[in-house]
């Protein structure tokens, strides 16, 4: 068996708890903002990974987890170092840890694709569908940009939200309006050395400014005032690599007090190097719900009202509560002298304070710091804020949430193969189809053997004969119960699930992963399911 990655098998468990519920509804609050206004969670040298090691690859990592563990503990930003540089069979496009002139860089690094073809994986998830992801491409490519181009209209095609000519991220554009556009991916790095990368990645890459952060009420940097912060992405990120220590002048490290600072500020990307599942740096992040909130307490709290801590809670909507208000024109804060259920909000922001005011919700960081000092001003503790779950339950919703058209599902059928981190496919053993054959990883080749297609009920089925599935024999639930092909017939023994990791789980053990036996073994080695580790027998992509 792989050994599991470090607290992998936890990842389940984090993603149901606080912390990463707390994540998810934020993420959605800001749906409707301005970039310039919104964090997006980083990671600095994503694809640096423990996860990749290999004899020759990554022995000075940034990271512990893969690509799609760190999108499962909610990074919306990766950065991908991109060399055309030498491999063990001639050149191409490697995620390389080196310098300019790949100094640094080995023919066993990574495959550029295949860190795309994982995150496409993930985005393609249904789950997923209203994600969306900025990918910075720290470019050393030689000039081959059409190459890049090509490997990531490959795997992510229509989604990527694209330039029409040479210009930078723009600031004025929403999660929303990507997601409207069908679009999920914005690609920055952009260098407009060619029309055709022009109108690909955004140029450059986020203001940066390391060392210098003045935490809230100045949210500035040396090279950055206030209000460039409060309306561009600025970055500021850490290095954790051993080369950065011994050879370098590494940046601050990004400790939870400078996260929570620079949530405070807005800041919008901050860049993090060892994220780990339950980092304490991720729960920093948070500014909105308070610990433990919202708990929707004996099924009756569904409106939210703004604490004296500066954090949410999930109330009554019935009980009285002064409103707060927001001038559209100036930003500024105000709060009702009349108190009233949650749903008089509107209508007494406008009648005491003028048609400029609205019932409103603090969006980020500062717009939460700026409601709470002009709560701090009037001695208030508790105020209500639109922002609720009445429609439906577990689904928070600020008052203005904006529309948002997600395409529908595409029901073309697309045979592709299933590759798992070891590079090695899945596979049917002499390429038979009778019940009970075996389902192994072999080199990956493309024949009908290795091509499968995910149907809307979840069977897998096989190209050699679309009536056979993927199966768990005997309907198995315990571990080392053998995958194998036979008739479709819908069973929980044959309904695959995706879950953390780009795995596969089956239905009725969620909590079991499709695997592989003694992988390292290489072609021919048994397909089976195994508690869900994380590694690299279990992270499949479709190629």
């Amino acid at each position: 068996m792989a050994t599991p990655l470090a607290g992998a098998e936890s990842l389940d468990q984090y993603r149901q708890g606080w912390a990463y519920q707390a994540l998810r509804h934020q993420y959605f609050i800001d749906m409707g903002e301005p970039f310039g206004k919104i964090s997006f969670p980083y990671t600095h040298n994503s694809y640096n990974s423990q996860a990749y090691q290999n004899l020759g690859s990554y022995h000075d990592p940034n990271h512990i987890h893969s690509l799609v563990d760190q999108l499962d503990m909610g990074v919306r930003a990766l950065e991908l170092d991109v060399h055309w540089t030498t491999t063990t069979s001639g050149k191409a496009l490697l995620l390389c840890h080196g310098q300019s002139n790949h100094t640094g860089c080995s023919p066993f690094d990574r495959r550029f694709e295949d860190g795309i073809k994982e995150v496409a994986t993930w985005l393609k998830q249904p789950v997923n569908k209203q994600e969306v992801l900025i990918v910075y491409i720290e470019e050393h490519s030689d000039g081959h940009y059409d190459e890049i181009i090509s490997q990531m209209e490959r795997q992510l095609g229509s989604l990527i939200y694209k330039p029409t000519a040479c210009s930078s991220l723009p600031m004025n554009i929403s999660k929303a309006d990507v997601l409207n556009a069908g679009k999920q991916v914005l690609v920055i790095g952009g260098n407009c050395a060619t029309t055709n990368w022009s109108k690909f990645a955004y140029q450059g890459s986020w203001p940066t400014d390391n060392d210098t952060f003045q935490a809230f009420p100045a949210c500035s940097t040396a090279r950055y005032s206030q209000g460039f912060v409060l309306s561009n992405q600025v970055r500021i990120y850490e290095d954790l690599t051993n080369l950065s220590s011994w050879f370098g002048n590494p940046s601050q490290p990004i400790t939870p007090e400078l996260m929570a600072e620079a949530q405070r500020c807005g800041l919008g990307v901050i860049g993090l190097d060892q994220l780990s599942i339950g980092d304490a740096r991720m729960e920093a992040s948070i500014w909105s719900w308070s610990p433990g909130e919202p708990n929707n307490w004996e099924d009756n709290e569904h409106c939210a009202e703004h604490w004296a801590n500066g954090r949410f809670n999930d109330a009554n909507c019935g009980v009285e509560r002064r409103f707060a208000c927001q001038d559209m024109n100036t930003g500024d804060w105000m709060i009702t002298q009349q108190a009233g259920p949650w749903s008089d909000g509107e209508t007494q922001c406008q009648n005491e304070l003028g048609a400029n005011y609205e019932f409103q919700t603090p969006k980020n960081g500062f717009a939460n710091e700026m409601l709470r000092g002009a709560k701090r001003a009037l001695q208030l503790e508790s105020v209500w804020v639109n922002y609720s779950d009445r429609a439906v339950e577990g689904q928070w919703r600020t008052g203005d949430y904006p529309t948002i058209e997600t395409p529908d599902p595409d029901d073309a059928v697309v045979w592709r193969k299933l590759r798992n981190d070891k590079g090695k496919c899945l596979d049917l053993a002499g390429r038979k189809t009778a019940n009970g054959t075996e389902v192994h990883q072999w080199s990956c080749h493309g024949a009908d053997s290795q091509l499968w297609w995910q149907d809307e009920a979840g069977l897998v089925r096989s190209k050699m004969n679309t009536n056979k599935c993927l199966d768990v024999s005997g309907a198995g639930t315990e571990k080392g119960a053998r995958v194998h092909l036979w008739d479709c017939h819908g069973g929980p023994n044959q309904v695959w699930l995706r879950g953390s990791s780009n795995s596969w789980r089956i239905s009725n053990a969620p909590n079991m992963a499709l695997d592989i036996k003694d992988p390292f073994w290489g072609d021919g080695m048994r397909a089976h399911i195994w508690p869900f580790h994380g590694g690299k027998s279990q992270r499949w992509s479709w190629d």
